[in-house]
Formats: structure tokens, C-alpha cells, sequence
């Protein structure tokens, strides 16, 4: 580990990666701290070392993160690979006219694809479309709204929200 955890901490990592519900996690929390509290001693030390958990939580995601990333960076290498070869395979047979193959292992098909036509559209620009043939999609400007709510103007269909408030650990 990246720092020595109490074992009431550890325990407390233990649990919480058992429980499933938001809330039971946010209720375990509660208590633990209500009662760490309270019962021991140190109040410092002790948020030292909650705090401490933190930081190896989220160096753990972080590593973590990093890992999926490199893993998914190769598995898209990989699928362009395949999709590389296989187009290869299928020109192969689309040049000797081959239709069907079979191997010890596959059994290849050259087959037209299923489903819907695709619709091939003309250069022109979307909005000279006729009417019937296109969509539009109508979207709220929270620049415009927020600029209108901060220069003082009342609108009855919005507001500004609250900030809120959030915990930092350095």
C-alpha cells in the first residue's frame, strides 16, 4: 500500500466495497465517523488517516483508470487489425469470386448485408431540403439564460442555482 492504514480503516475499505446501495455506503460512512469520533481519541490523527484512505483510494482509481485506458488503446488496435484482415480475406474472395469456403476450423460466406438500405444524400446543404425530409432540433441557450440571469433581467422560466459546497484535501 502507498501508506500505512489503521485496521479500522482497512476494515472500513472491506465493508464498504461490500455494500451495493449509495445509501448504505453513505450510512456506514456516517456511522463510522459519528463513532470515531466520539470513542477514540485524536481527532486529528484520526481524520489524518481517514483522509489517508482517501488518497490511496483514489490512487488506486487513478492507476486503475490509466490501466483501462492502455487496455483500450490496444483493444482498438486490435479491431483495426481485424477489421484490416478481414477486409483483405474479403477482397480475396470477391476478386476470385469465391462465395463459400470451408476449412478444417470455419466455414467462410461471402453474403450481401442485411437490414435497411443506407440513404445517400446529394451535397446540398441540409437546411435546402424540402419540408417533411428533415428534422429540428430545438435546444435551451443556458449562455444566453445565464447571461440574462447575471446581468439582473427575471426570467419565470429559470434561475440560478447554488453552488454548493465541497470538501478539499491537500
Amino acid at each position: 500500500m502507498l501508506y500505512k492504514l489503521a485496521s479500522e480503516l482497512i476494515a472500513l475499505e472491506e465493508q464498504l466495497e461490500e455494500l451495493t446501495s449509495d445509501t448504505d455506503r453513505q450510512d456506514l460512512i456516517d456511522g463510522f465517523l459519528t463513532n470515531w469520533v466520539e470513542v477514540q481519541e485524536g481527532l486529528r490523527s484520526k481524520i489524518d488517516g481517514y483522509c489517508s484512505l482517501i488518497e490511496e483510494i483514489e490512487a488506486r482509481a487513478i492507476a486503475r483508470q490509466e490501466a483501462a485506458r492502455r487496455l483500450t488503446t490496444l483493444a482498438t488496435v486490435d479491431l483495426n487489425k481485424v477489421k484490416s484482415l478481414k477486409a483483405s480475406l474479403q477482397r480475396f474472395f470477391e476478386l476470385r469470386q469465391i462465395k463459400k469456403l470451408d476449412t478444417d476450423r470455419y466455414r467462410l460466406t461471402l453474403a450481401k448485408n442485411g437490414g435497411k438500405l443506407a440513404v445517400i444524400l446529394d451535397s446540398r446543404p441540409v437546411e435546402n431540403l424540402p419540408e417533411g425530409f428533415k428534422k429540428t432540433h430545438i435546444a435551451a441557450d443556458n449562455e444566453a439564460i445565464r447571461k440574462a440571469l447575471e446581468s439582473g433581467e427575471v426570467l419565470d422560466f429559470a434561475r440560478l442555482g447554488d453552488r454548493g459546497q465541497s470538501l478539499r484535501i491537500k
